[in-house]
């Protein structure tokens, strides 16, 4: 089965203003993904560039995604960053978790912002 790569933010930490303009950003130009459904029908029809997942999430959803993502011939990054109604306030959305970029380049610009601002973060396997 294929790895899926994860990075977590420390508990209290913020989440990013580079990362939430970014989001904001894809969000109008239509490249922005919400909830738990529509990520997982992103991801099977490999329209997901990245998975933003709020630290805050349920477990069964976050074992949901991961799952689904697992499942994928070619999974795709996540990063688990900020509270639900951090981010759902920050992008005018209604209360969600769960997150997916599908356009590359904003994909890549927010992976290149999290690992500048989380060096110490580190990769993990969520394979079973």
């Amino acid at each position: 089965m294929a790895e899926t790569q994860l990075q977590k933010t420390s508990g209290k930490e913020r989440m990013n203003d580079k990362i939430v303009n970014l989001m904001q950003f894809s969000r109008k130009a239509g490249k922005l993904v919400s909830g738990l459904e529509a990520c997982i029908r992103g991801i099977n029809h490999q329209q997901i560039r990245l998975l933003i997942v709020a630290e805050d999430t349920s477990d069964r959803t976050k074992n949901n995604i991961i799952r689904s993502n697992n499942s994928n011939s070619n999974p795709v990054k996540m990063i688990f960053t900020g509270t639900q109604r951090e981010i759902s306030y920050a992008l005018g959305l209604p209360v969600t978790g769960v997150f997916g970029i599908s356009d590359k380049n904003f994909a890549a610009k927010i992976m290149e912002y999290w690992q500048m601002t989380h060096s110490g973060g580190s990769f993990a396997d969520t394979s079973s």
